[in-house]
């Protein structure tokens, strides 16, 4: 039977059928032929010399027979491009993710298949975002501009830039006005001076969790698979440290998706280790406070407060980090605290700090 090298010759592109597939499509075509109707008996001998329009008839019926074993062979050729097109994948598509643990495991590999970005200097930028009481008891929410930058040379730059603060929702809104409309400031003490300045402190820029600061180098190079990396940063536990060691992994893993140049392979493996811990949740109906909703790894920090990962699910990158904690006037679920990343990239630009801004500059 020669069905099988057809099918070949005229759809290249078909991966070659394993011996089940092989098995299903000939027992198709066992059974169509098995139901075709049986063929005449032949006719006896009468002993009776066949005229001319008998020997026209009979000269006919090669013919017939070739037709119907052509039928036969297009049927089987339908019948095996039938088992072809039901029992082989279609190619170059995509399992469709349905379950939250699903998405973010798709996520992951859209960020771990990522290239590693080139250039001189790796620059975060991120938008802060703070709820807290005021002082008159309605809830006011400040936001400000954080930038780090660090150079492969070593070289540093970090400020902060206050944005805005204002009352946060409708009830403390009335409250700040029954107040008086109190003033509100981000800056220092309402400091007008004091625009920009350091938030951050630069020596300790690399710092994953208490005990331990990577180089640049050990730091892209950290593996990029979710065991071997929860295996690497376990060895530099340091002693003494009084949690337990799912508590060093969860705050390492949060720092190298959210504040260090790590490679998109080593983010990727720390989103499904972080997965992996104890109480982790990935849920799919959680929005970050510029109102996008992502694939969120949610992280469990003890009985009353959550870390919120907000991923971007066609690319994996990380849109924002959050704090959910009860705090009174807060919508239940709502973030008391949040990081936006604006942009996490490697270029040439060379930074130039705000003018007038002490301590923006310096080592790491």
């Amino acid at each position: 039977m020669k069905e099988f090298e057809f099918i070949d010759r005229v759809m290249p592109d078909v991966p070659p059928l394993s011996p089940a597939q092989h098995a299903a499509a000939r027992a198709r075509l066992t059974e169509a032929t098995a139901a075709r109707p049986a063929a005449r008996p032949a006719s006896r001998p009468t002993g009776r010399t066949a005229g001319p329009a008998a020997r026209r008839v009979r000269g006919r019926r090669p013919v017939a027979r070739g037709w119907r074993g052509i039928a036969l062979a297009a049927m089987a050729v339908v019948l095996v491009i039938g088992a072809v097109v039901l029992l082989v994948p279609s190619p170059g598509r995509e399992q469709v993710a349905s379950t939250p643990g699903q998405l973010l495991d798709a996520a992951a590999g859209k960020l771990a298949a990522q290239p590693q970005g080139s250039g001189r200097y790796w620059r975060l930028e991120i938008e802060e975002v703070v709820r807290t009481k005021g002082a008159e008891g309605f809830l006011v929410e400040e936001r400000g501009k954080d930038v780090l930058v660090l150079g492969r040379d070593h070289d540093g730059y970090t400020w902060y830039e206050p944005v805005s603060a204002k009352p946060y929702g409708a009830e403390a809104a009335a409250a700040w006005r029954r107040a008086g409309s109190p003033k509100l400031c981000p800056a220092r003490e309402c400091d007008p001076k004091l625009r920009f300045y350091p938030a951050r402190t630069l020596k300790r820029s690399l710092s994953l969790a208490p005990g331990w600061q990577p180089t640049l180098e050990q730091l892209l190079a950290l593996p990029r698979e979710a065991t071997a990396l929860r295996t690497e940063l376990l060895r530099h536990v340091p002693l003494g440290y009084d949690q337990s060691p799912d508590d060093w992994v969860r705050e390492a893993g949060i720092r190298l998706v959210k504040d260090v140049p790590a490679t998109p392979g080593t983010r990727a493996a720390a989103y499904r280790m972080l997965a992996a811990l104890p109480g982790a949740r990935v849920v799919d109906d959680v929005r970050d406070p510029a109102g996008r909703r992502g694939v969120t790894l949610q992280l469990r920090v003890n009985d009353a407060v959550r870390v919120q990962l907000v991923i971007d699910p066609s690319s994996g990158e990380l849109w924002a980090v959050q704090q959910v904690a009860p705090m009174p006037g807060l919508p239940r679920g709502a973030a008391a605290v949040a990081s936006i990343v604006v942009r996490a990239r490697w270029s040439d630009a060379r930074p130039v700090p705000p003018p007038g801004c002490r301590g923006c500059r310096g080592r790491y």
